[in-house]
Order: structure tokens, then C-alpha cells, then sequence
């Protein structure tokens, strides 16, 4: 019998204060704790498909009209990079100060603008990305209004994106 292991968070006011692992049965959903598992997973964690410290992507089609999209992103990062209904996008940063502009930069490549986390050439900013060692960014983040800058590692980041579009053509 296939055995699927979710991996629960309990977050509080603070980050995360206790994590838990529990075992669910794929034919008749049945959640048990941990005081079942075997005794090498008690202790670890264990990610399925996600890493906090790698790029990962999710890809989901409506169910209404077909619509399909998939994102990719790294846990604690300022960039997303997505497709929806063929179209690619870049964004930085999040809850952008009103018309503020921002920006990422690849490398010693030059900026690349936008306005208000949305890149204006996301294929320039994509293809720069798939080459490139690490992305910096910029954006002015509401209420306040001064730069909020970033810089993210982009190993792996290649290889994610080109399996994120294989799984959107898949959708």
C-alpha cells in the first residue's frame, strides 16, 4: 500500500513553533500521527515536492474555462516568475507602494525595470535568468517608501523553469 507523507506546519504569531509529520493512506484518506511512522522519519523533515531552498513551481488549470497557469518561485525570495494563458511574467517583490517603479538585475547585466513588480519584458528577464548566477532586485514596498532590495541565488533555476513548462503544456 503507497503511504503519502504530509508535512504540517503550526504556525503562531512567531514562525514556525513545531512541525509534525503524519502519514495518509491513499485509498481511504486516513490521517494518522507520527507515533506511527518508522522511526527514521520521527525525526526528519520531509519535503515531498518542495524545498525551502530551492525553486519550486505549481500549475493548476480552471475548471470553469480551461485556463491554465503555473508559478515559480523560491521560499523567502522577491521574485515569481509565471505563465498564464501563454503569457510570461515577472514579478518582484509584494504590497508594491503605489506607482513606484522597480527593478531586477542579473548578474552584471543591466536593470531591468517595471512598474510596481511587473517586469515590462519578462521573456528578457527569463532568458537572463536561465543563464545567470543570482538576480537582484529592487521595489518600494507600501507604507513605506524606500527601496527594498534583494538578492536571490538562481541555481537550479534553469532546470525548474523548463520542467514548470513542461507541466503547463501537460495541463
Amino acid at each position: 500500500m503507497k503511504k503519502i507523507i504530509l508535512l504540517v506546519l503550526l504556525l503562531l504569531s512567531e514562525p514556525a513553533q513545531a512541525q509534525k509529520i503524519y502519514v495518509s493512506d491513499d485509498a481511504s484518506n486516513d490521517v494518522s500521527s507520527d507515533k506511527e511512522l518508522p522511526i527514521e522519519l520521527k525525526y526528519k523533515t520531509y519535503y515531498p515536492d518542495w524545498s525551502p531552498l530551492e525553486w519550486n513551481y505549481s500549475c493548476s488549470k480552471d475548471k470553469f474555462n480551461g485556463q491554465k497557469s503555473c508559478s515559480l518561485n523560491k521560499s523567502h525570495s522577491n521574485i515569481m516568475v509565471s505563465i498564464f494563458d501563454g503569457q510570461h511574467s515577472v514579478y518582484v517583490g509584494r504590497d508594491h507602494y503605489p506607482r513606484s517603479q522597480s527593478a531586477i538585475k542579473v548578474d552584471s547585466n543591466a536593470p531591468i525595470y517595471g512598474y510596481e513588480g511587473s517586469s515590462d519584458t519578462p521573456k528578457k528577464v527569463i532568458e537572463q535568468m536561465k543563464k545567470g548566477k543570482v538576480a537582484y532586485t529592487r521595489y518600494r514596498e507600501w507604507p513605506y517608501d524606500y527601496n527594498q532590495d534583494g538578492e536571490v541565488d538562481l541555481t537550479g533555476f534553469a532546470e525548474k523553469y523548463n520542467e514548470m513548462l513542461e507541466k503547463y503544456r501537460e495541463l
